[in-house]
Order: C-alpha cells, then structure tokens, then sequence
C-alpha cells in the first residue's frame, strides 16, 4: 500500500491537542486510544535526539515526540500496510511531521543500520495480550495490535537493546497486572528500570496500566513516582489529564 492516496482510505480526520496535531486514521479497525497519549506524556525527549517509535500505528507518539522535540528525528516503524499509511499521512499533514520517518518493517528486523546510527530513546506501546488469553478481534489491524501474533514486549525490549546507544533509554507503557513481566524482561536484556509511574482509572481503584522508563546499562535505583489518576469522579477527567489531552506538558516524574 505504499504511495496509496487518502482518496484509496476509509479515514477519519481527527485532531488532538486542541488542534495542534491533525491524525487520520481507520475509520473501522483500529483507532488510537488515550494510553498512546499518556506514554508520550511521560516520554523524556531532548531537542535533536534520535527516537524510534516501535508498532508506531497511525503515528500518534511519533508526531507527539516529534512536536514536542523542535529539532532531531524519529523513525516511526509499523508492519501493518494501512497503518503505516496513515502515519505516513499524518506526517505529510503536520509541520512535526518532516522529523518522522515511517519504517513499514517488523520491529523484529530493525537494526542501527535502518536508522543510521545508535538510538538515544526507543519507545514501545506493544500489545497487551498474550497468545491464548482474552478474545481475538476478528479484525486484523485490531489483533495484531492487542494480541502478540506479530510482535511482543520480549521482541520489542530485544530491538532496543539493538538499536540504543549506551545509557539510551527504553519507555513502554504496558498493563500493571503484568508489571512483574515487564521488569524481568526488561533486566533481562539490559535495560534497567529507572523511572516508574502508574495509571489508575481513579483514586483508590488498582492501577491499571505501568509507564517505565528503562536505562541501557544503568544502575539499580528506580524511583517510582506519584500515580496518574484518569478520571476524578464518574467519567470527568482528571485535571492532569485535561492537561495531557490538550497538550499542555506537565509531565510531573521528572
């Protein structure tokens, strides 16, 4: 599906911060959800850096990071052709945009030479769901990006060992029920927690998602930071949400 035209499509054009960003994406299928926005808040990018952005989907954390970056480049990589599409799409449609590169590879394939020199940040929303647990989505695009048929967070934690320079970092947003799983992979493969914070729907309710930020060849000190609550009461949204979804970097784990 390379060089498709938007006319060849079925897409929505939506924007997030406040307009900031225009994102095209899947009208059925998959659709980017709020924990994409949560790991680019928590995400530390410096101007000029080099990222990659693995299973980037329609471009969500990629354009974020890049936006928020000014200077640099980030190599977007999604396996899934309509998809890719869609990010390629998203970058053509956005002034942040010329920092990104899609890459329609497997994660599993990428190396230092795809993107021309070592990686400072590797970042990773991998699927949530292991084989033979859950329902799979009878949609492709929706399977492959919850379920692991054709990438997972062992094969992500692989590839950024692969592509990080040393003391490069690794954030990946993952499920709290499998936290223990994310640590013991990522220790694994050399990348040592160093910066935690978890998501609650709301205060006193158990954590629901892990943001971790992980160090190529660092020291053992991880330090855990304050909870992100997303709602405050019924379905309103928490102010720091609020912040988040409009675009306002107030990113506190710091």
């Amino acid at each position: 599906m390379p060089g498709a035209d938007q006319t060849s499509l079925d897409v929505t054009t939506d924007t997030i911060y406040k307009g900031a960003l225009t994102i095209r994406q899947p009208r059925s299928g998959y659709r980017f959800a709020i924990d994409a926005l949560l790991l680019a808040n928590f995400v530390r990018v410096k101007e000029g850096q080099l990222v990659v952005d693995l299973g980037t989907g329609v471009g969500i954390v990629a354009l974020t990071l890049a936006w928020r970056m000014g200077q640099g480049r980030v190599f977007a990589v999604e396996i899934q052709p309509r998809l890719a599409q869609c990010a390629r799409m998203n970058a053509e449609a956005n002034p942040a945009g010329s920092l990104v590169e899609i890459l329609e590879m497997d994660w599993s394939k990428i190396t230092r030479e795809s993107i021309g020199a070592p990686a400072d940040h590797v970042v990773c929303n991998p699927p949530y769901r292991r084989l033979g647990t859950g329902r799979i989505s009878p949609n492709q695009e929706e399977a492959l990006a919850r379920h692991e048929l054709a990438g997972s967070l062992t094969s992500a934690a692989q590839a950024a060992t692969r592509l990080l320079a040393p003391g490069g970092c690794f954030s990946v947003i993952y499920p709290a029920v499998r936290l223990a799983d994310l640590i013991r992979v990522m220790k694994k493969y050399n990348l040592e927690p160093k910066r935690m914070r978890l998501v609650h729907s709301r205060p006193g309710d158990n954590a629901r998602l892990a943001m971790i930020e992980a160090k190529l060849g660092g020291g053992e000190e991880l330090n855990v930071y304050p909870p992100l609550y997303i709602y405050e009461a019924g379905k309103v949204y928490s102010a720091e949400v609020e912040a988040i979804l409009a675009g306002e970097y107030i990113n506190k784990s710091k």
